[in-house]
């Protein structure tokens, strides 16, 4: 692995001290990871939740294993998710409070993941585990930041947050630029497969970062069709073809696994780093409100439909087939999960921000979160919820809002007035919460 500067041994340095007092484990007993993520794909569009696109192996996952249906992405928009995940961490704390760009936009300045945040392959590395990212990376642009110097032992694919299609852009086989001549979508699966067969005899760690399907909206034209005829509304026709391109993909994932006999060693999770966008180069309003479904919002907004994202875990032997629970949970809470999986105990001065779901995975009724207040911070406001009760202050509100989620999913009735009580206590959390972790704000943040 290589090294850069002091910060980054030091870095290191805490990966292993954090793992000496760990007993020997038996490399032969420890599951391999895979962690599937979609972009910008809304709640309601596996066909698990009645979508009209067709993703069988993605509802077959469903059947095999866990869906959460109050499952959290780490932002509404995709670099911070992807730093939470990462890290375990709130992404403000680990230099991503925003979406990461090659250019400096506005009073955004150019962003990167923290050299010094432990990552999920650098943990794993002490361990035995070989760690491949394939796809999007979107965590930074200059190189010092970029997969391999967080960790990954492998990196194939773009550094960009919209690399395209047909021909995408800023595509790397680790530093090495090169040129894609396929579908993106089918050749991060390739990519995918080949490390899958390379690694069968040791334990992996494939985190497989989709960028569909994200705009711009591109997809094979026989799917087009097919969706054609199913909706109305071109411009989704296009995004349901790219979601199937991608299950279908996942669908080889899968196939290899049980070829080689892998399926039972394997815990594979999927999610979505944000909700359905309803940015102009994409379907716009009318489909985000198909892909978010009963949620309100999408993209960029703090509303249910912006967070609230579609999450399956398999493993089988260890995670009971066919079961949905409606307990909160986080992509930051990924991190804790693989090191309670793995036995590891991090050293009381490194701070993880999530939980371990392992035993609500395992099929107990276990309400990880309780009693945590869990926030997301973005320049188009913030929320803090707890329990059934969440506090939104969208940019454009006059003043915070209050919905009690258990009983209004679309967040249709604000009960400010009703409990005040409850609002101020959110109220007072939540600014808590930004005072230790989101201090100095690259930009003016509404208040109250």
């Amino acid at each position: 692995m290589t090294f850069c500067g002091n910060h980054r041994l030091s870095c290191i340095m805490t990966i292993f001290c954090w793992l000496a007092a760990i007993a020997a484990t038996d490399l032969a007993a420890q599951p391999n990871i895979i962690f599937i993520l979609a972009d910008d794909m809304g709640y309601a569009d596996l066909g698990a939740d009645r979508s009209r696109i067709d993703t069988p192996h993605l509802d077959q996952m469903a059947r095999d294993g866990m869906r959460l249906t109050r499952f959290y992405a780490g932002s509404p928009v995709c670099s911070p998710t992807r730093a939470a995940f990462l890290t375990g961490r709130y992404p403000h704390s680990v230099g991503v409070p925003e979406i990461c760009s090659p250019e400096v936009r506005g009073p955004v300045p150019m962003l990167n993941l923290a050299l010094d945040a432990v990552t999920i392959p650098e943990a794993l590395k002490p361990l035995g585990y070989t760690s491949m990212l394939a796809g999007k990376w979107h965590l930074g642009y200059e190189s010092p930041y970029w997969p391999r110097k967080h960790g990954f032992d492998e990196f194939w694919g773009s550094l960009l947050g919209t690399p395209k299609y047909w021909n995408p852009e800023e595509t790397y086989h680790n530093e090495t630029p090169i040129t894609v001549n396929a579908y993106f979508t089918d050749a991060i699966t390739d990519n995918a497969v080949r490390f899958i067969r390379e690694q069968q005899e040791n334990p992996f760690f494939l985190y497989l970062a989709y960028n569909a399907p994200h705009f711009p909206l591109e997809a094979p034209e026989a799917l087009i069709q097919k969706y054609n005829g199913i909706f109305r509304y071109d411009k989704f026709a296009v995004y349901a073809a790219m979601v199937e391109q991608m299950d279908t993909g996942i669908g080889r994932v899968f196939a290899t696994l049980d070829e080689l006999d892998l399926r039972d060693d394997t815990i594979v999770m999927f999610t979505s780093d944000n909700g359905p966008s309803d940015e102009k180069q994409t379907y716009g309003p009318r489909g985000a409100r198909i892909s978010a479904g009963p949620l309100r919002g999408n993209k960029k907004l703090v509303y249910e439909g912006g967070i609230r994202v579609p999450f399956i875990a398999r493993w089988p032997g260890h995670i009971p087939a066919g079961k949905t629970s409606d307990q909160v949970a986080t992509v930051i809470d990924m991190f804790p999960t693989y090191l309670d999986i793995l036995n590891v105990t991090p050293a009381p001065d490194h701070t993880l921000n999530g939980r371990s779901i392992l035993p609500l995975l395992q099929g107990g009724n276990a309400n990880i979160h309780q009693d945590d207040v869990l926030h997301w911070q973005i320049r188009k406001g913030y929320t803090a919820m707890q329990g059934p009760w969440k506090m939104v202050l969208d940019a454009q509100s006059k003043a915070p809002e209050l919905y009690n989620i258990a009983q209004d999913l679309g967040e249709t009735k604000n009960l400010a007035k009703q409990h005040p009580d409850i609002l101020n206590a959110m109220i007072e959390q939540s600014n808590t919460w930004s005072a230790q972790y989101y201090p100095a704000p690259y930009w003016p943040l509404p208040r109250h």
